[in-house]
């Protein structure tokens, strides 16, 4: 079952990780300030977006955004959630990009770009996946007020 917020992609938590002091513009430090206001601490949303920088270069095809579980990978100028293309790989590890990029009728850069960054934060991936899995209607209704759980019938 989720409770609360999925964590921010976890990259948050480095096993290793080295102190970085920069001079920036007042105008940026105070974004910043307004930024860590709804995510923690200064240095944490520094690192959140560093680290996507980072991500965003090195993967193309991945882009961060905020939902109401949490700032979530997906793939560019798509509503798939990386974790999701996580699960298809799980269920079939043969799945090429090729093969991806047809199915989702993506550029094959797109496809190779997204499985190179599920094989570079696999465990990541495994963990959204797990929550993706493990939400249920009640635990997402809390995250998104208005929420409501519709059956579908035969007809």
């Amino acid at each position: 079952m989720l409770t609360g917020r999925i964590h921010f992609i976890q990259f948050i938590q480095m096993a290793t990780s080295t102190t970085l002091s920069i001079r920036v513009p007042k105008e940026t430090k105070r974004w910043l300030e307004q930024f860590a206001k709804r995510r923690g601490s200064a240095g944490m949303a520094a690192t959140r977006v560093l680290e996507e920088a980072r991500r965003r270069e090195d993967f193309p095809a991945v882009e961060f955004r905020d939902t109401p579980l949490g700032r979530v990978a997906y793939v560019q100028g798509t509503r798939v959630q990386v974790a999701f293309v996580h699960g298809q790989v799980l269920r079939d590890s043969s799945l090429s990009a090729a093969q991806m990029a047809e199915s989702f009728r993506w550029p094959l850069w797109k496809a190779a770009g997204v499985l190179g960054y599920i094989a570079e934060f696999r465990d990541e991936c495994a963990h959204e996946w797990d929550g993706l899995q493990s939400a249920g209607a009640s635990s997402l209704k809390r995250a998104i007020p208005g929420l409501e759980r519709v059956e579908a019938g035969a007809s």
